[in-house]
This record gives C-alpha cells, structure tokens and sequence, in this order.
C-alpha cells in the first residue's frame, strides 16, 4: 500500500470533487487558491503560490461561490504537499459549507 493510499484510508468521510474559489487565512496573511475536492470533515485545494503553511496551522477558510458573502470554516492542515494542502474541519460541515 502507497502513502496515498494510506492517507485515502484515514477519512472518515467520502470526498466530492468540487470547484470553487477558497481563500486561506492564518495571521495576517491570506492566500486565493482553487478548491479540488470537499467532504463533511475537510477538503482539498491546490496549493498556492508562496503558501508556506505546513501540517497543523490553524486557518480560517472561506468558500467563495460568485458574488456576495462567503462562508467562513475554522480548520487546521492535514496535509501539506508541493501540489495541494489538505484541510480538516474544526466541526463537520454541509458540502458544499453554508452560513450558519
């Protein structure tokens, strides 16, 4: 068994191939990227240009769906790679998140 499919082995929920805008948030830095997949626990995105956020920096991330409000998901680095980044969500959310 490869890593990546050890990690596959680990979610605790099923993944949903999902295009859309997120913005990460740490500090005072943010950084736009696209989004690759979602789940109830976490989700996946490209990694962005200069992102140096590695395995457990808290976040916040915002989903950007068009025009108007995003919505905002505490959450930490799962997994951090040259290619993408991977999220866990601090609390599960709907797919895609909704405001509260």
């Amino acid at each position: 068994m490869n890593q990546q499919q050890s990690r596959d082995n680990q979610r605790f929920f099923p993944r949903v191939p999902y295009a859309s805008e997120l913005v990460v948030v740490h500090d005072r830095e943010a950084w736009r990227t696209g989004l690759q997949d979602v789940s109830e626990g976490g989700c996946s995105a490209f990694r962005p240009r200069d992102c140096d956020l590695g395995e457990g920096a808290l976040v916040r991330l915002f989903f950007v769906n068009g025009p108007g409000r995003a919505v905002g998901v505490d959450a930490r680095v799962a997994r951090d790679d040259p290619r993408c980044i991977g999220f866990e969500y601090h609390e599960p959310q709907s797919i895609p998140p909704t405001p509260a």
